[in-house]
């Protein structure tokens, strides 16, 4: 479910973000054009900003450690602080796109929704292993015999 929450994330930022006249922005072309255009020279948008263009590589990382079998609990916290950086990133960026005032020069695409959905996604995945790893290990335990009260 995380795999496939981070492929529809991911084609959501190749989608159109932004439309001006009939010029169509992905996700890319806008924070391109934002920074060029100064609005955001530093903080956390500034870094944000910055660090988009590594969103793919940050989901393949992701989608690989979910390919491999969970060896411990090392190997776990690593997929769950992926997806949730992954998600959580690349969520609240589309979020902000699409609260952003609206400007009669530009209207919002389907990108940011479709790069929230498959944030979603990832995170009900996410939310679906953890609860299905805290059955089985209750279930695995083993309970003592009801007459043997030592």
């Amino acid at each position: 479910m995380v795999t496939a929450g981070a492929a529809v994330l991911l084609v959501g930022t190749f989608l159109t973000w932004l439309r001006s006249g009939a010029t169509e922005r992905s996700s890319y072309d806008v924070f391109d054009l934002v920074d060029r255009l100064g609005f955001s020279e530093g903080g956390l948008v500034g870094w944000a900003l910055r660090l988009w263009p590594l969103l793919p590589l940050l989901l393949v990382l992701t989608v690989i450690a979910w390919w491999f079998p969970a060896s411990g609990s090392g190997w776990t916290a690593t997929r769950a602080a992926l997806t949730l950086v992954a998600s959580l990133y690349a969520g609240a960026v589309a979020v902000a796109v699409v609260n952003a005032p609206d400007v009669a020069l530009f209207s919002v695409g389907a990108g940011p929704v479709v790069t929230l959905v498959g944030a979603i996604v990832m995170l009900a995945g996410l939310g679906l292993t953890a609860f299905t790893a805290t059955r089985r290990g209750r279930a695995a335990r083993p309970s003592a015999p009801v007459g043997d009260r030592s």
